[in-house]
């Protein structure tokens, strides 16, 4: 199964290369900090699923909580920031 899955990963790499290509000027118009803040959320969430998964946590809705992990983690990141601003 190594093979297919070698062949798999340079494909996948392939293919980000092309569109970060093609969507590199749109992208650059994207404030970093908000970048950073989007990219933080999600991988907060992916891991927090991932993590549960591991766990064997029975997860409602299954891949579904993803959605309701982001919403959670963008509400708190966000009353963090403002917060945080006004002091």
């Amino acid at each position: 199964m190594l093979v297919p899955a070698s062949v798999a990963a340079a494909v996948a790499g392939f293919l980000v290369v092309i569109i970060g290509l093609i969507v590199r000027k749109p992208l650059a118009r994207v404030p970093e900090n908000t970048l950073k803040f989007t990219v933080g959320v999600l991988l907060s969430a992916f891991g927090v699923l991932w993590i549960g998964e591991r766990l064997r946590f029975p997860w409602l809705a299954q891949d579904l909580a993803l959605v309701g992990l982001i919403g959670g983690f963008l509400s708190v990141s966000a009353v963090a920031v403002v917060s945080s601003a006004r002091q």
